[in-house]
């Protein structure tokens, strides 16, 4: 009897305990049970040939609550596969405690990533996409560990609950005969090349102004020719192997639609799309900026901060023209200044600014500063004097014609004395060539009438000696006349 107590008693307490349980499943609120997140690869399976690169993404299903943060580590055999690169394009997650890294030589994959409030609730939310490459025949089996999901609540409760891993299978590539040139594709060939996925990746770096596109596809008949990649209004081209991965030009900062049309060569399409973002790099900023500024009298003088080691782009507008552009560039600290000190209109002026760094990334512009420009100058048309500039060329000229005048006045001093000297020596020898010539007359008439004397002069005599006398008389005269106008000159 004591047995049987002892084993009904036991009944009742297992009894009594089952219930508890089944009311607890039974009154819980269902969402207790349904808050679960699990990891799985897409695709799960494929077939590739050896030296073939190919996609597998993580990715990550949630139900019942969403989540902020999760971290693993995916496996793979070293000996079978390779890994080539890590996208972090189009992830769910921005921020990264640990960045996705690999180790070819462990065959082992590492992240650990989150994004804000309000979390991620989804069935297929992409984590990382792993660019994958064959490396020898046989079947690759890639799995996770250590896996951890963080549910979006106070306590960030670990939810996780299953992974799903994959299996691909590496095979020999197919040997290809090149096929004959032919000038029309055959007949046979009306089917576009297989669907395919493009993967874009800034390597870790929003800023990136020129990141990675990963994209290829196969066409079983004709086979690929190329590929056509069009960015807003830019298209490119792009020849098969020349894909994985290939870098977009220089962008600038912005959101970007981009499509790729892969051609075989009959002249089958296939397109896929994808968008991608390029984030700015910080702009920089004004710490000194003149509010007025005296044209004329002071030189403009800004300054800032920005990225260090960067140039600063410097961009002067009127009226929404721009009127002048300058660079500066910023010292270890990040602090640049830029003077200048030319002369400009009077009006009101916006300065704009913005950063390009060593990769070619350029800001966007940061907020105007506004000066209104008072100027002291003359204007000339298109020419801007300033007053002191002015002043100074106008005191040059002054001393340039002081100089020319007296050079002038120095040159007729000159030209003065030398004349006078000339004018006294020609009347000196002057008065010497008269004297010396009436003398020679007085000595001449005395001979002429000692040879007559005794002897009356004959008329003729008489006429000759007046007509030398006044010939005289009239040379002296002259002489005088011209010596009066030799002296008023003087």
């Amino acid at each position: 009897m004591k047995l049987r107590k002892e084993g009904a008693g036991t009944i009742n307490k297992e009894v009594i305990f089952a219930g508890i349980l089944l009311s607890l499943f039974v009154f819980l609120p269902q969402s207790v049970f349904s808050q679960s997140a699990s990891f799985y690869l897409s695709p799960a399976q494929g077939t590739y040939a050896v030296g073939e690169k190919f996609f597998v993404s993580l990715m990550v299903s949630v139900d019942g609550i969403a989540i902020n943060a999760s971290q693993a580590k995916i496996y793979f055999p070293a000996d079978k596969l390779e890994v080539v690169s890590i996208s972090k394009g189009s992830s769910i997650f921005t921020l990264w405690v640990e960045e996705p890294v690999f180790l070819n030589a462990k065959g082992e994959i590492s992240f650990g990533g989150g994004l804000p409030n309000p979390g991620y609730l989804g069935k297929a939310g992409k984590i990382i996409t792993i660019i994958f490459k064959g490396k020898s025949l046989g079947e690759a089996e890639v799995t996770l560990g250590g896996e951890k999901i963080l549910a979006n609540d106070s306590h960030g409760t670990d939810i996780f609950s299953s992974s799903q891993g994959g299996k691909y299978t590496i095979i020999k590539p197919e040997i290809v005969v090149p096929a004959p040139e032919v000038t029309k594709p055959p007949v046979v060939d009306n089917q576009p090349p297989y669907p395919f996925e493009i993967i874009a990746d800034n390597e870790g770096d929003p800023t990136n102004p020129s990141p990675l596109l990963y994209f290829e596809t196969k066409d079983d008949l004709s086979g690929m020719s190329h590929y056509e990649i069009k960015i807003g209004e830019n298209t490119f081209r792009a020849a098969p192997g020349q894909t994985m991965p290939w870098r977009i030009p220089f962008l600038l900062s912005g959101g970007y639609h981009i499509t790729v049309k892969a051609f075989d060569k009959a002249g089958n399409s296939t397109e896929s799309a994808t968008d991608i973002k390029v984030e700015s790099i910080p702009a920089p900023k004004f710490t000194i900026c003149p509010k007025v500024f005296s044209s004329g009298e002071e030189v403009l003088y800004i300054g800032g901060t920005s990225l260090e080691k960067s140039t600063v782009l410097i961009f002067f507008e009127k009226d929404g023209k721009t009127i002048k552009r300058w660079e500066a560039v910023s010292d270890e600290a990040g602090e640049w200044s830029f003077v200048n000190d030319g002369l400009f209109k009077p009006g009101i002026y916006k300065t704009y600014i913005r950063t390009k760094d060593s990769r070619g990334a350029i800001s966007n512009f940061s907020d105007p500063c506004v000066t209104q420009v008072i100027l002291n100058a003359f204007v000339f048309g298109p020419w801007i004097i300033g007053y002191r500039l002015f002043v100074i060329l106008l005191l040059i000229l002054l001393a340039l014609i002081l100089i020319v005048l007296f050079w002038l006045f120095g040159r007729t001093i000159r030209n003065r004395r030398t004349l006078e000297r000339e004018t006294e020596d020609l009347e000196n020898k002057f008065y010497k060539e008269y004297y010396e010539l009436r003398e020679d007359v007085r000595k001449q008439l005395k001979m002429f009438k000692e040879a007559h004397e005794g002897k009356p002069l004959s008329e003729k005599d008489k006429e000759m000696e007046r007509s030398l006398l006044k010939n005289l008389a009239d040379v002296e005269e002259v002489m005088r006349r011209e010596i009066k106008d030799i002296e008023d000159i003087k």
